[in-house]
């Protein structure tokens, strides 16, 4: 038995999500089934709502990787004023 169910959504985001569905080859319908499946068996969201979710896939705090940006453009810095920084050409 199922359900037929009503959400005021975005319509780009609907749009956006319908067509990642088409890549995926199944419909919306079996999208939010598969979510709702998925929320009831962990009790609760099926992922960690984050502003940066690579940094939450990978374990990586905001503020690390703000260190590291700020570690990296000390270093980008150091070499540039040598005189020593190659553009970079797309090439490898």
């Amino acid at each position: 038995m199922t359900e037929q169910v009503r959400w005021r959504i975005d319509k780009r985001l609907v749009a956006e999500a319908e067509a990642v569905c088409r890549k995926l080859g199944i419909s919306p319908t079996a999208a939010v089934s598969m979510f709702f499946a998925q929320m009831v068996k962990v009790g609760g969201l099926p992922f960690r709502p984050s502003e940066f979710p690579a940094l939450d896939e990978y374990g990586v705090p905001l503020h690390q990787a703000e260190a590291a940006e700020t570690e990296a453009m000390a270093e980008i810095d150091v070499v540039r004023k040598a005189g020593r920084l190659v553009p970079f050409t797309g090439k490898l």
